[in-house]
This record gives structure tokens, C-alpha cells and sequence, in this order.
């Protein structure tokens, strides 16, 4: 009997656990660096950045997106706005993934390669609309 009221007991204590925790989302802590870096996007297109990956020079996995996050408006850089990503320093290639315009439509990528992020100097990307040949 002594056994079934401890059971009992904890079933309530999680349940009552799991209640205070409510709907709110999972606080992720911050990657901690030795030595953090900034890289800047600059969104200087007609359309939003809706991804943003970066990997180690001289790799060739892209690894997650740097917004970490699923929330549509958040998880995007809007034209004529900017937004900072905190990498440990070293060299990276970064990748783009934007919307031709702010109306639905082709998702465009923009790369560069062989970008020395320091504690010092940060990354400071600028992405721009590529000129029209009107040949």
C-alpha cells in the first residue's frame, strides 16, 4: 500500500511539473563561443533572406539554418533590414537562400566563400540585386 501512495505521489508531482511548464516554448540557451564573431547580413534586395548557412571553409555540409527558427517572420531578414549571427572565429562560407520579391515566388541563393570571421573584424555581408544585362 505504501508503494501505491509513493506511485501516486509521483504521477501528481510530474503532472503538477508539467502544468507549471505550461504552452511556452523551450528556452535554448545561446551556443557558448571561446571565440565569437559577428557576421552581418545586409539585406539590400527586393525580397526577403529566408535562410542563412554558413560551414567551415574547405567543408562541404551546409549544416542547420542560422535563424533557428520556424516562426516566418522571424526566421527572415526583410528588405532594407539586417540582422546579426554570432560563429565562433575562423574561416566560413556563407549561403543565402532569398525571395526574388516580397510577393511568393523562386527562391535565388548567394554565396560567398573564404570569409575570416574574428573576434575583432566581423563578417559584414551586404547581398544586392544582382544588375540586369538589358542586352
Amino acid at each position: 500500500m505504501k508503494q501505491k501512495r509513493y506511485a501516486i505521489f509521483a504521477v501528481v508531482a510530474i503532472g503538477l511539473s508539467l502544468t507549471a511548464c505550461g504552452d511556452s516554448d523551450p528556452v535554448v540557451p545561446e551556443p557558448m563561443f571561446d571565440s565569437p564573431s559577428t557576421v552581418r547580413v545586409v539585406n539590400r534586395l527586393l525580397g526577403p533572406v529566408i535562410f542563412f548557412f554558413a560551414r567551415p571553409c574547405g567543408t562541404s555540409d551546409w549544416g542547420s539554418d542560422l535563424f533557428g527558427t520556424d516562426h516566418p517572420i522571424e526566421g527572415t531578414i526583410q528588405p532594407g533590414g539586417q540582422r546579426d549571427f554570432t560563429v565562433e572565429a575562423g574561416c566560413y562560407d556563407f549561403r543565402a537562400v532569398h525571395l526574388e520579391t516580397t510577393e511568393p515566388g523562386p527562391a535565388l541563393e548567394k554565396m560567398i566563400f573564404n570569409q575570416a570571421a574574428s573576434p575583432v573584424t566581423p563578417v559584414v555581408w551586404t547581398l544586392e540585386d544582382d544588375p540586369v544585362d538589358p542586352t
